[in-house]
């Protein structure tokens, strides 16, 4: 692994056709902080949005992306983690 990747936590989430991706990026690893979360339609040509972001408050990244996806399943989306990080 290069100096430059970052570790990351990632969701995949599929309804029918559509996809769309929560990803928590750890910039600094092995420090969770500071923490970004992202939320992408890959087959949409939408630009990734940045959800939440956390300088100080460790588990913050982690709570909110974890709720987000807990959010779309409610909505019938079915979400499974891509890594085990």
């Amino acid at each position: 692994m290069s100096p430059s990747v970052s570790m990351a936590d990632s969701w995949s989430c599929h309804y029918q056709e559509l996809t769309r991706s929560v990803v928590i990026l750890y910039p600094n690893e092995p420090s969770r902080l500071p923490c970004k979360v992202y939320y992408a339609k890959p087959k949409e040509n939408v630009i990734p949005r940045t959800l939440w972001e956390a300088q100080n408050e460790e588990n913050y990244c982690q709570r909110k992306a974890e709720a987000f996806v807990d959010k779309l399943e409610s909505w019938g989306w079915q979400c499974a983690l891509d890594n085990d990080s």
